[in-house]
């Protein structure tokens, strides 16, 4: 047959996607980068719902209730992983009888 032979593509081919998804990894998208208190420290309240005049209020018993913060937040070390972070966690091993 004219042309390239598709036996030394696929190997070639399989070989650029591992490489791929290899530099995926070392990117690691999976890492959450915390967010600075000064970064949702200036947030406010938004005016209750208004509706207008003819129109019905919309069912909130479902809403979510945030409730009021009476302690202030407990400072965290900078060098401290991210609460949404799960910890590293390896099972302890099994103990010998």
């Amino acid at each position: 047959m004219n042309g390239i032979s598709t036996t030394g593509i696929r190997p070639i081919a399989a070989l650029l996607v591992l490489v791929a998804l290899q530099g995926c990894a070392a990117i690691n998208p999976f890492q959450t980068t915390c967010a600075k208190p000064e970064d949702f420290a200036g947030a406010v309240d938004n005016a209750p719902l208004r509706v207008p005049a003819g129109k019905d209020m919309p069912d909130t018993r479902a809403a979510l209730k945030i409730p009021a913060l009476e302690t202030p937040e407990a400072p965290r070390p900078v060098d401290s992983p991210c609460l949404d972070t799960p910890p590293k966690f390896t099972p302890p091993a099994p103990r010998q009888p």
